[in-house]
Protein backbone atom coordinates (compact mmCIF):
# COMPACT_ATOMS: atom_id res chain seq x y z
CA UNK A 1 0.00 0.00 0.00
CA UNK A 2 1.31 3.26 -0.86
CA UNK A 3 0.21 6.72 0.34
CA UNK A 4 0.68 10.55 -0.07
CA UNK A 5 -0.23 13.03 2.36
CA UNK A 6 -0.44 16.30 2.00
CA UNK A 7 -1.47 19.38 4.59
CA UNK A 8 -4.88 19.95 3.68
CA UNK A 9 -6.23 23.31 2.75
CA UNK A 10 -2.88 24.47 1.97
CA UNK A 11 -3.14 26.67 -1.11
CA UNK A 12 0.47 27.05 -2.17
CA UNK A 13 -0.06 23.45 -3.01
CA UNK A 14 2.61 22.37 -5.13
CA UNK A 15 4.97 25.20 -4.26
CA UNK A 16 5.87 24.30 -0.92
CA UNK A 17 9.47 22.55 -0.21
CA UNK A 18 10.44 20.92 -3.56
CA UNK A 19 7.15 20.33 -4.81
CA UNK A 20 7.72 23.50 -7.29
CA UNK A 21 11.20 22.10 -8.28
CA UNK A 22 9.55 18.42 -8.83
CA UNK A 23 6.94 19.96 -11.10
CA UNK A 24 9.33 22.43 -13.26
CA UNK A 25 11.66 19.74 -13.85
CA UNK A 26 8.62 17.51 -14.98
CA UNK A 27 7.20 19.94 -17.72
CA UNK A 28 10.65 20.88 -19.07
CA UNK A 29 12.04 17.33 -19.13
CA UNK A 30 13.30 16.60 -22.59
CA UNK A 31 11.57 13.37 -22.85
CA UNK A 32 8.31 14.39 -21.53
CA UNK A 33 8.27 16.47 -24.29
CA UNK A 34 9.54 14.42 -26.48
CA UNK A 35 6.60 12.10 -25.98
CA UNK A 36 4.20 15.00 -26.30
CA UNK A 37 5.66 15.78 -29.89
CA UNK A 38 5.62 12.34 -30.88
CA UNK A 39 1.89 11.61 -29.89
CA UNK A 40 1.06 14.70 -31.17
CA UNK A 41 2.33 13.78 -34.48
CA UNK A 42 0.47 10.07 -34.61
CA UNK A 43 -2.73 12.03 -34.23
CA UNK A 44 -2.12 14.61 -36.70
CA UNK A 45 -1.07 12.03 -39.37
CA UNK A 46 -4.10 9.67 -38.75
CA UNK A 47 -6.43 12.75 -39.01
CA UNK A 48 -4.95 13.52 -42.21
CA UNK A 49 -4.60 9.96 -43.42
CA UNK A 50 -8.21 8.85 -42.61
CA UNK A 51 -9.50 12.54 -43.87
CA UNK A 52 -8.11 11.41 -47.41
CA UNK A 53 -9.37 8.11 -47.30
CA UNK A 54 -12.85 9.17 -46.90
CA UNK A 55 -12.67 10.97 -49.87
CA UNK A 56 -11.90 7.98 -51.73
CA UNK A 57 -14.87 6.78 -53.76
CA UNK A 58 -13.77 3.13 -53.66
CA UNK A 59 -14.66 2.72 -49.65
CA UNK A 60 -18.36 1.92 -48.69
CA UNK A 61 -20.38 3.87 -46.84
CA UNK A 62 -19.96 2.23 -43.35
CA UNK A 63 -16.00 2.23 -44.22
CA UNK A 64 -15.99 6.27 -44.28
CA UNK A 65 -18.33 6.33 -40.85
CA UNK A 66 -15.04 4.58 -39.33
CA UNK A 67 -13.00 6.79 -41.08
CA UNK A 68 -14.72 9.73 -39.59
CA UNK A 69 -14.57 7.66 -36.01
CA UNK A 70 -11.27 7.84 -35.97
CA UNK A 71 -10.44 11.15 -36.98
CA UNK A 72 -13.03 12.10 -34.19
CA UNK A 73 -11.01 9.91 -31.48
CA UNK A 74 -7.45 11.65 -32.70
CA UNK A 75 -8.97 14.93 -32.14
CA UNK A 76 -10.23 14.31 -28.71
CA UNK A 77 -6.86 12.57 -27.74
CA UNK A 78 -5.55 15.68 -29.24
CA UNK A 79 -7.34 18.23 -26.80
CA UNK A 80 -7.22 15.91 -24.11
CA UNK A 81 -3.47 15.81 -24.63
CA UNK A 82 -3.40 19.65 -24.96
CA UNK A 83 -5.59 20.23 -21.64
CA UNK A 84 -3.62 18.22 -19.92
CA UNK A 85 -0.37 19.48 -20.29
CA UNK A 86 -1.02 23.37 -19.97
CA UNK A 87 -3.29 22.69 -16.92
CA UNK A 88 0.02 20.99 -15.51
CA UNK A 89 1.89 23.98 -16.75
CA UNK A 90 -0.39 26.43 -14.71
CA UNK A 91 0.04 24.38 -11.76
CA UNK A 92 3.71 24.99 -11.55
CA UNK A 93 2.98 28.34 -12.45
CA UNK A 94 1.01 28.75 -9.98
CA UNK A 95 -1.67 31.24 -12.25
CA UNK A 96 -4.23 28.25 -11.86
CA UNK A 97 -6.17 28.61 -8.58
CA UNK A 98 -9.17 27.16 -6.78
CA UNK A 99 -12.63 27.54 -7.73
CA UNK A 100 -14.73 27.07 -4.78
CA UNK A 101 -18.38 26.62 -5.39
CA UNK A 102 -21.41 24.97 -3.61
CA UNK A 103 -21.86 21.73 -5.51
CA UNK A 104 -24.58 18.79 -5.13
CA UNK A 105 -21.92 15.91 -4.56
CA UNK A 106 -24.27 13.63 -5.09
CA UNK A 107 -25.69 14.70 -8.42
CA UNK A 108 -22.19 15.29 -9.37
CA UNK A 109 -21.15 11.84 -9.18
CA UNK A 110 -24.42 10.51 -10.65
CA UNK A 111 -23.46 12.71 -13.90
CA UNK A 112 -19.77 11.43 -13.88
CA UNK A 113 -21.10 7.67 -13.83
CA UNK A 114 -23.76 8.61 -16.34
CA UNK A 115 -20.51 9.81 -18.41
CA UNK A 116 -18.83 6.97 -18.24
CA UNK A 117 -21.31 4.90 -18.91
CA UNK A 118 -21.72 6.68 -22.58
CA UNK A 119 -18.05 6.85 -23.11
CA UNK A 120 -17.95 3.59 -22.80
CA UNK A 121 -20.91 2.24 -25.50
CA UNK A 122 -19.24 5.02 -27.69
CA UNK A 123 -15.71 3.07 -27.48
CA UNK A 124 -16.96 -0.50 -27.21
CA UNK A 125 -15.84 -1.71 -24.08
CA UNK A 126 -18.59 -4.29 -24.08
CA UNK A 127 -16.21 -6.69 -21.96
CA UNK A 128 -15.89 -4.26 -18.96
CA UNK A 129 -18.76 -3.93 -16.78
CA UNK A 130 -18.90 -0.75 -14.82
CA UNK A 131 -20.30 -0.37 -11.16
CA UNK A 132 -21.65 2.83 -9.44
CA UNK A 133 -21.10 2.65 -5.44
CA UNK A 134 -22.23 5.10 -3.07
CA UNK A 135 -23.56 6.02 0.05
CA UNK A 136 -24.46 9.33 -0.52
CA UNK A 137 -27.47 11.11 1.02
CA UNK A 138 -29.82 12.17 -1.73
CA UNK A 139 -28.71 15.72 -1.49
CA UNK A 140 -25.31 15.97 -0.32
CA UNK A 141 -24.17 20.32 -0.63
CA UNK A 142 -19.64 20.58 -0.16
CA UNK A 143 -17.95 23.67 -1.28
CA UNK A 144 -15.30 21.99 -3.39
CA UNK A 145 -13.60 22.97 -7.07
CA UNK A 146 -15.66 21.08 -9.00
CA UNK A 147 -13.98 21.38 -12.20
CA UNK A 148 -10.50 20.32 -10.84
CA UNK A 149 -12.70 17.37 -8.69
CA UNK A 150 -14.53 16.18 -12.05
CA UNK A 151 -11.35 16.10 -13.63
CA UNK A 152 -9.27 14.23 -11.03
CA UNK A 153 -12.22 11.41 -11.31
CA UNK A 154 -12.46 11.17 -14.91
CA UNK A 155 -8.41 10.91 -15.61
CA UNK A 156 -8.46 7.78 -12.90
CA UNK A 157 -11.45 6.68 -14.54
CA UNK A 158 -9.88 6.38 -18.42
CA UNK A 159 -6.87 5.30 -16.91
CA UNK A 160 -8.35 2.59 -15.97
CA UNK A 161 -10.65 1.53 -18.89
CA UNK A 162 -7.18 1.65 -20.72
CA UNK A 163 -5.63 -0.88 -18.36
CA UNK A 164 -8.76 -3.12 -18.59
CA UNK A 165 -9.68 -4.99 -21.48
CA UNK A 166 -12.65 -7.23 -19.88
CA UNK A 167 -14.08 -7.20 -16.13
CA UNK A 168 -14.79 -4.72 -14.30
CA UNK A 169 -14.18 -1.14 -13.16
CA UNK A 170 -15.92 0.18 -9.77
CA UNK A 171 -16.54 3.60 -9.45
CA UNK A 172 -17.60 4.92 -5.91
CA UNK A 173 -17.45 7.88 -3.54
CA UNK A 174 -17.94 8.22 0.41
CA UNK A 175 -18.44 11.45 2.57
CA UNK A 176 -17.53 11.54 6.28
CA UNK A 177 -15.89 13.71 8.53
CA UNK A 178 -15.31 16.47 6.21
CA UNK A 179 -14.04 14.69 3.45
CA UNK A 180 -14.59 13.54 0.40
CA UNK A 181 -13.51 10.38 -0.93
CA UNK A 182 -13.61 8.87 -4.53
CA UNK A 183 -12.07 5.51 -5.53
CA UNK A 184 -11.74 3.69 -8.68
CA UNK A 185 -11.08 -0.02 -8.81
CA UNK A 186 -10.59 -2.34 -11.80
CA UNK A 187 -9.66 -6.00 -12.45
CA UNK A 188 -7.07 -4.75 -14.79
CA UNK A 189 -3.06 -5.08 -14.98
CA UNK A 190 -2.29 -1.30 -14.39
CA UNK A 191 -1.00 -1.73 -11.48
CA UNK A 192 2.67 -1.54 -11.31
CA UNK A 193 2.48 1.67 -13.66
CA UNK A 194 -0.34 3.43 -12.18
CA UNK A 195 0.94 3.55 -8.55
CA UNK A 196 4.69 4.82 -9.82
CA UNK A 197 2.99 7.83 -11.94
CA UNK A 198 0.45 9.00 -9.00
CA UNK A 199 3.15 8.47 -5.71
CA UNK A 200 6.22 8.57 -7.45
CA UNK A 201 8.11 12.25 -6.39
CA UNK A 202 9.48 12.39 -9.99
CA UNK A 203 6.93 11.07 -12.09
CA UNK A 204 8.92 12.37 -14.91
CA UNK A 205 11.73 9.31 -14.46
CA UNK A 206 8.86 6.93 -14.93
CA UNK A 207 6.77 8.56 -17.38
CA UNK A 208 9.66 8.20 -20.06
CA UNK A 209 9.33 4.73 -19.77
CA UNK A 210 5.74 4.38 -20.73
CA UNK A 211 4.91 4.66 -24.24
CA UNK A 212 1.55 5.68 -24.01
CA UNK A 213 1.91 9.70 -23.54
CA UNK A 214 -1.88 10.58 -23.15
CA UNK A 215 -2.56 8.51 -20.65
CA UNK A 216 0.66 9.21 -18.66
CA UNK A 217 -0.27 12.70 -18.79
CA UNK A 218 -3.54 11.36 -17.24
CA UNK A 219 -2.40 10.50 -14.10
CA UNK A 220 0.44 12.94 -13.64
CA UNK A 221 -2.11 15.98 -13.99
CA UNK A 222 -4.49 14.11 -11.58
CA UNK A 223 -1.42 13.55 -9.21
CA UNK A 224 -0.82 17.28 -9.39
CA UNK A 225 -4.55 18.34 -9.03
CA UNK A 226 -4.59 16.04 -5.62
CA UNK A 227 -1.72 17.89 -4.35
CA UNK A 228 -2.35 21.11 -4.88
CA UNK A 229 -5.80 20.51 -3.49
CA UNK A 230 -4.36 19.70 0.01
CA UNK A 231 -5.21 15.84 -0.77
CA UNK A 232 -4.31 12.58 -0.13
CA UNK A 233 -3.63 9.25 -2.66
CA UNK A 234 -3.43 5.60 -1.86
CA UNK A 235 -2.92 3.32 -4.53
CA UNK A 236 -3.28 -0.81 -3.91
CA UNK A 237 -4.04 -4.08 -5.29
CA UNK A 238 -7.22 -5.63 -4.73
CA UNK A 239 -9.01 -9.05 -4.50
CA UNK A 240 -9.51 -9.32 -8.03
CA UNK A 241 -5.50 -8.69 -8.86
CA UNK A 242 -6.71 -5.14 -10.27
CA UNK A 243 -5.65 -1.51 -9.10
CA UNK A 244 -7.75 0.47 -6.48
CA UNK A 245 -6.90 4.08 -6.06
CA UNK A 246 -8.42 6.10 -3.46
CA UNK A 247 -8.02 9.65 -3.46
CA UNK A 248 -9.59 12.10 -0.51
CA UNK A 249 -10.16 15.83 -0.51
CA UNK A 250 -11.15 18.10 1.99
CA UNK A 251 -14.15 19.51 1.96
CA UNK A 252 -16.43 22.07 3.86
CA UNK A 253 -20.71 21.24 4.20
CA UNK A 254 -22.66 24.38 3.32
CA UNK A 255 -23.84 25.25 7.04
CA UNK A 256 -27.19 26.26 5.54
CA UNK A 257 -28.29 23.27 4.20
CA UNK A 258 -26.89 20.58 6.65
CA UNK A 259 -30.32 19.52 7.45
CA UNK A 260 -30.75 18.18 4.36
CA UNK A 261 -27.37 16.15 4.24
CA UNK A 262 -27.00 13.87 6.88
CA UNK A 263 -24.90 11.09 6.37
CA UNK A 264 -26.99 7.91 4.34
CA UNK A 265 -27.32 4.49 5.95
CA UNK A 266 -27.71 2.70 3.01
CA UNK A 267 -25.36 1.60 0.43
CA UNK A 268 -26.50 2.13 -3.27
CA UNK A 269 -24.73 0.10 -5.97
CA UNK A 270 -25.77 0.47 -9.68
CA UNK A 271 -24.23 -1.37 -12.67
Amino acid sequence: MFEIHCNARNETGLKAANGHEKLDKMINQQNIIAGVSHEVRTQMNSIVAFSYLINNERFSESERREFTEQIISSCEQLIGLFENYFDTAALESGSATENLRETDVTSLFESLTSDFRVFMRKKGHDNVVLIQEDNLPKKLILKIDTARMTRIVNNLFRNALDNTLSGFIKVGCTWYDDTITFYVKDSGQGYPRSSNLLLSDNPEILHSESQDTYSAMNLILARNLILAMGGRIRVENNDAGGTSVFVSLPARESSALKILTGTSSENKIAI
